[in-house]
């Protein structure tokens, strides 16, 4: 018998009640939609259209909902890896876009550059638990208008994963991405994506031209999408988590009924990203553990639908490596990953995500290599148990330690073993210097970036790349 730990914050008839009111809300308050040619597509699909408000047609959602997509393969074709990503397995990409980064050497905050963009791609190769990059950090030194652009070029250039490329919200940025995936991928993005990316729609219940435009160069492409529906409670959604959650699952299915219209094979990814605001201060801070349990909460909802999914997170809202900021990363990345998340997101971040650091990136590896033991099914059985090596000890006065059970446990590390923690004793502790966590870390990242190895690239991509950007840069600049 094998037991496998899973959360569940509501019962099956309350989650199909809440995806009941979600749909609900398509119909009686509808979304803005921007595009005329859109709204007429939805009118054609028996949704109800008022100037720019569209009223949506419960079966038509019920039709786009049953066609999502529960698995995936993403692959770096230039290192052969692969992420068979489904329902039932949990994956993790960095958190995107700080414009912070803590400084190496002294510790404070600066603006972020391309080549810390560079060494953080370079240190994510390296990390263990960190599935899928994403450019963690926007460089400042790269003109706003091709950012994106930019930040995407260098994740295919020197990354060895299959990537997370930026959240979109140009379209004339979106435009050339597109080509850049066809350049690292060829013709068969659909089949074979080296990637996938995020576009979200506008809270409340809004998709502006601007993200509809955005979305039909990479959705007529096939390339996956996660669907990063971004509501904050109190602010730009109800003060409640499952209010926060029901409104951004109506946004999400909102985008889906979209995209089904551009391509109906496109991969979507329900990337519910529910916010709570410091309503002293009307800030968003993503170390509330609201965070973490709307995030289960959604995973929850999203899951019984068959869609995968896409959560906050190793998120904090602390501004130093401490110890506010391992409390607040582990309750936000353990509830969504106990209750299914398909990928955990916020690996990097301080500051509620306004800030990454590359030794936070090495303390959420070891975060999240804790989770991952946390997720581990059990299987109950006489062998597993130990039973007769237990019998030895007791009639035979023989030791544990020299049971094969032991051995073997060992080998099939049940007991966990961290790569960055102290885990031995005071005396051990005074031998190794007391040298503290985050300066182990800091050494460490520092260490694995030096080992990373850039694979060359093939200099007929170095000439595409280099045309896109420079028409980019003519069109953009």
């Amino acid at each position: 018998m094998q037991y496998i730990p899973k959360l569940n914050y509501v019962s099956d008839e309350e989650v199909k009640k809440l995806h009941e009111y979600g749909v609900g809300l398509l119909e009686s308050l509808g979304m803005k939609v921007e595009d005329p040619t859109i709204r007429d597509q939805l009118a054609d699909n028996g949704c109800r259209i008022e100037g720019e408000r569209v009223y949506f047609n419960p079966d038509f959602v019920g039709k786009v909902v049953k066609n999502q997509k529960s698995k995936v393969t993403l692959t770096c074709k230039a290192s052969g890896k692969t992420i068979d990503m489904s329902l039932g397995k949990t994956f993790t990409h960095s958190t995107g876009g700080a414009p912070w980064i803590a400084d190496m050497v002294t510790g404070k905050r600066r603006n972020g550059k391309l080549a810390d963009l560079i060494d953080t791609i370079r240190l994510m190769n390296q990390l263990e638990q960190l599935d899928v990059p994403c450019a963690l950090v926007y460089p400042s030194d790269v003109p706003s208008e091709i950012t994106q652009l930019k930040q995407t070029a260098a994740m295919f250039e020197y990354s060895k994963k299959p990537i997370y490329g930026p959240g979109i919200s140009l379209a004339s940025n979106s435009k050339y991405i597109a080509e850049l995936f066809k350049v690292y991928g060829g013709s068969d993005l659909a089949e074979n994506p080296i990637g996938m990316v995020g576009i979200s729609p506008e809270s409340p219940l809004f998709m502006p031209k601007e993200i509809t435009d955005t979305m039909r160069y990479v959705v007529t492409l096939g390339i996956p999408i996660s669907v990063l529906a971004a509501p904050m409670g109190g602010l730009t959604s109800p003060l409640s988590v499952a209010g926060t959650v029901i409104q951004s699952h109506a946004e999400i299915l909102g985008f889906s009924c979209i995209a089904y219209l551009m391509n109906p094979d496109c991969v979507l990814i329900y990337g519910s990203r529910t916010f709570f605001a410091n309503m002293k201060n009307t800030q968003s801070i993503l170390g509330l553990p609201e965070t973490g349990i709307s995030s289960a909460l959604a995973v929850q909802l999203a899951s019984s639908l068959g869609f995968m999914t896409d959560v906050y997170g190793l998120s904090c809202t602390s501004c130093a490596l401490d110890e506010q900021a391992g409390y607040e990363k582990m309750i936000n990345a353990l509830l969504p990953s106990m209750a299914g998340a398909t990928m955990i997101t916020g690996i990097g971040s301080l500051a509620s995500v306004m800030c990454c650091s590359l030794s936070q990136l090495v303390l959420d590896n070891e975060i999240m290599a804790m989770i991952r033991k946390a997720q581990r099914p059990f299987t109950i059985d006489e062998e597993s148990l130990g039973l007769d090596g237990l019998e030895y000890v007791i009639n035979d006065g023989e030791s544990f330690l020299e049971q094969e059970h032991t051995v073997e446990a060992l080998q099939n590390k049940e007991v966990f073993e961290p790569t960055i923690g102290f885990d031995s004793v005071w005396a051990d502790w005074i031998a190794t210097g007391e040298v503290p966590l985050t300066k182990r870390a800091g050494e460490a990242a520092l260490a694995m970036i030096e080992e990373d190895e850039i694979i060359p690239q093939d200099p007929t991509i170095t000439k595409e790349v280099n045309a896109i950007l420079k028409a980019a840069e003519k069109e953009l600049l």
